[in-house]
């Protein structure tokens, strides 16, 4: 962790005041009358920069700015050197920021000061911090930056890493039944493990070993399934599941979740908490979840044409505990009527795992550039 700078303030001050020290010793045992007068004005100089108001800039740190122990990035700067183009508007303290050469992605990436919301390709993402506007510049946390949108952007710079195994994991089962709409009488556990088992068809056709958490229904704990994951040395891992939210029915929409990073705050979470500062095991692959989420965010998207609810981090179990890249999916709302019947179809589950298949295979072609040249990534800091 980068330490905050010493203030020059508190450096040049002490020469003058053991200078004025050695004066008033001297004058002491000449004149009294006048030493305690220098005394009296001496106290009163040497305290002043104490009594004057701290600076309200914060400290000038390495990456740039260090504020609250949280390291930031100039913005617009540190995407200069990926080659992209930026335009601000400071009515809206929006920072757009587009490629010179756009390619398929990253090719619009959108920042608003003193928000975690942001969009990139036209999709809702969530950082980990608010985007910080500093002196007219917006600033972006070190970690968004280094853990979630350069591996999006720039896959090729990452540590290479292989492909071969993956687990999917269908949400719920058993005893569990998930999220429900009663009305209609359907249950997650259901459609999860039915999207499981048609996304294994399409990955196995694709050559890939697949393994399942649970091919019938039935209850596996959740620290099972990571135990699972582990034990099969996967590569990947895709956890299935459909949302719901109490007492608004109108609420519907995709939602794509990948491990939150250490030092960070879960996009649910509203403030810090001791839980950010531990770093977990699916930690280890925080750059290739990242780019992982980006692709199948897109393109579950891009094929169901659903409400973007937002590429979102959470700590939940399943991607905490599994030593490789990892992602859930809640594909929609069963609490939505009209998107529960959408789920309920058997055409639009098989929409669902194309998109999650398509997703992978995109995956794997970024993860391909990255095979000629590995790279170490630094120890991980605020």
């Amino acid at each position: 962790m980068a330490a905050p700078l010493r203030s020059p303030r508190s450096l040049r001050s002490r020469a003058p005041l053991s200078r004025f020290a050695a004066f008033l010793r001297a004058t002491l045992t000449r004149a009294p009358h006048v030493a305690w007068t220098l005394a009296v004005l001496g106290l009163v100089l040497a305290t002043a920069p104490c009594l004057r108001a701290a600076p309200s800039a914060p400290a000038v740190a390495p990456h740039g700015l260090r504020v609250e122990g949280v390291n930031y990035y100039d913005a617009r700067a540190q995407f200069a050197k990926l080659g992209y183009r930026a335009t601000y508007d400071s009515e809206r303290q929006a920072l757009t920021l587009k490629p010179r050469q756009p390619g398929p992605v990253g090719r619009e990436l959108v920042l608003t000061g003193d928000k975690r919301e942001a969009t990139l390709d036209g999709m809702r993402i969530f950082l980990g911090e608010p985007a910080l506007l500093h002196r007219g510049a917006l600033h972006l946390a070190a970690i968004d930056y280094e853990r979630f949108l350069l591996p999006i952007l720039r896959p090729e710079r990452q540590p290479a890493r292989p492909l071969r195994t993956i687990v999917i994991d269908a949400g719920h089962g058993g005893v569990d039944t998930g999220t429900q709409n009663k009305k209609h009488s359907l249950d997650e556990k259901n459609f999860a493990l039915d999207v499981a088992l048609r996304l294994e068809a399409l990955l196995a056709a694709k050559k890939f070993r697949v393994v399942q958490t649970r091919t019938d229904d039935r209850f596996i704990p959740l620290a099972q399934r990571a135990e699972i994951a582990n034990a099969a040395r996967a590569d990947l891992f895709i956890s299935v599941h459909f949302n719901a939210v109490a007492n608004n029915p109108k609420v519907r929409g995709t939602e794509t979740y990948v491990l939150t990073p250490q030092f960070q705050r879960s996009t649910s979470s509203l403030k810090a908490s001791a839980e950010d500062k531990e770093k977990q095991v699916g930690n280890r692959h925080d750059v290739w979840s990242a780019v992982l989420g980006y692709h199948v965010h897109r393109q579950l998207l891009g094929e169901l044409k659903s409400e973007d609810r937002g590429y979102k981090r959470a700590r939940f179990a399943v991607l905490r505990l599994v030593d490789c890249p990892a992602v859930l999916v809640e594909a929609g709302y069963l609490s939505n009527d009209a998107e529960a019947l959408l789920i309920a179809s058997e055409a639009y589950r098989a929409r669902i795992a194309k998109a999650v298949a398509e997703a992978v295979v995109a995956y794997d072609q970024a993860r391909r550039g990255a095979e000629a040249g590995a790279v170490r990534l630094p120890e991980l800091t605020r």
